[in-house]
């Protein structure tokens, strides 16, 4: 079972409506979004279980270059329990994940959602959150750990991407994992002839790629929370489909910590903030035949200073950016195709106001087929065309890559988002 986000309902609601109220529109939000998101028998708990696992195959067999992706991502290292995203050497079978999930009522005014992330080394508790029910004036809160609502693909579980992995500008800024954080949240649906919310966050900010919290050497960490992010979305019909369209924006301040890296040890203490703005057309012809464009762009400006491991330091500024666009087409409750671009436009990185001059020439090129059995069993096929990697010296490895993913889901399964 997934998260649906109140955007996502609020699209199927516009798709199946032709005129309806702002009333109207908010209280059938309300419906869908309990039952989408928490179906419910009773007090009992719904459960579901997903498992996704693969083959690759890919033109680099190893990461013994330490490859990264310039000024944002550096790949096969390892720092105090987490490893960053091996970046090559991932051929043969794979167990992907499993994502078991169990929700229900918790009584008249709190629905309870978990989703465990299962693989061969551990088990996450990925999302655990209590959402009210009954809060006036079209409110919504969630407290627990959950995944933000900043920006679109943010919220969504990897099973329901169409692509086998996150963007690039996604991996680059927020990681594999995106921002999914402990806190509360409140949302408010504006009353408009169109569907209109605003939300706002309060999190600890212990994303590993923006964000973070510890301290290291001299460098204190930062009190909790310290991260507060903003957005406000919207849905309408336009040339006979539905546009979602929203802005974002996320600061907190940031400690990352690479002081254990063999190559390069570093670390920067400073300030974070992201920028972002989505907007998704999605237009059927009939009820299996569809047309979807999705697109993001993300900023980021990062503002301290890189500290080495003798405690000296010089003052950094980051302001990098990005984005993906992708169209996928639905030709029948079977079939799906869909190409992916997606790029990092924008890596300036200043050391005590001198120019680095590290490369922005870095995107991922993608396509897919996909064949559903049914709701609940898809089998995928994924070309990459990965330009994003190099060297420490700065040597471009291009990887090419082919992807076999299977997804099987059992147990109670909400509709997959817009």
């Amino acid at each position: 079972m997934q998260k649906i986000w109140m955007l996502s309902v609020a699209t199927a609601t516009l798709l199946c409506a032709d005129e309806m109220s702002a009333e109207s529109i908010t209280q059938q939000l309300e419906n869908e979004k309990v039952i989408a998101t928490t179906p419910k028998s009773g007090f009992m708990p719904d459960i579901s279980l997903i498992v996704d696992v693969g083959y690759t195959k890919e033109s680099l067999d190893f990461d013994d270059e330490h490859l990264e992706i310039p000024g944002l991502v550096h790949g096969g290292e390892d720092h105090e329990g987490h490893s960053h995203t091996q970046l090559a050497g991932n051929d043969g079978f794979s167990l992907n994940y499993a994502e078991l999930s169990i929700g229900a009522s918790v009584d008249n005014y709190f629905d309870l959602m978990s989703v465990f992330h299962i693989s061969e080394e551990d088990i996450e508790i990925e999302e655990a959150f209590a959402t009210t029910t009954s809060l006036p004036y079209h409110l919504k809160a969630k407290i627990g750990k959950f995944k933000s609502d900043f920006g679109y693909l943010n919220a969504k579980h990897a099973h329901n991407y169409n692509f086998n992995e996150a963007p690039l500008i996604y991996q680059a800024l927020v990681g594999d994992h995106g921002i999914n954080e402990k806190g509360i949240q409140l949302q408010y649906i504006i009353p408009s002839s169109i569907y209109m919310m605003a939300g706002v966050e309060m999190l600890r900010g212990e994303n590993e790629q923006s964000f973070g919290t510890d301290g290291f050497l001299d460098v204190e960490g930062v009190s909790q929370p310290s991260l507060w992010l903003g957005y406000l979305k919207t849905s309408f019909e336009l040339a006979d489909g539905t546009l979602l369209a929203g802005v974002s924006m996320a600061q907190g301040e940031s400690r990352i910590d690479h002081l254990e890296d063999e190559e390069g040890p570093h670390a920067f203490a400073g300030d974070s903030t992201l920028y972002g703005i989505d907007f998704t057309y999605k237009r059927y012809f009939s009820a299996d035949n569809a047309i979807t464009w999705q697109n993001e762009y993300i900023y980021r400006e990062l503002d301290g200073s890189q500290y080495k491991l003798d405690n000296s330091s010089v003052l950094l500024n980051k302001k990098q950016a990005g984005f993906y666009s992708e169209l996928v087409y639905q030709y029948d409750r079977n079939y799906r195709v869909g190409v992916r671009y997606s790029a990092i436009t924008q890596n300036d990185v200043l050391a005590n106001g001198n120019d680095k001059d590290i490369t922005d020439d870095i995107a991922v090129s993608s396509a897919m087929l996909e064949y559903n059995f049914s709701e609940y069993s898809r089998l995928r096929l994924q070309y990459n065309h990965n330009g994003s990697l190099y060297s420490e010296d700065g040597i471009k490895n291009n990887k090419d890559e082919i992807l076999l993913q299977f997804n099987y889901s059992i147990g109670a399964h909400g509709a997959h988002s817009f």
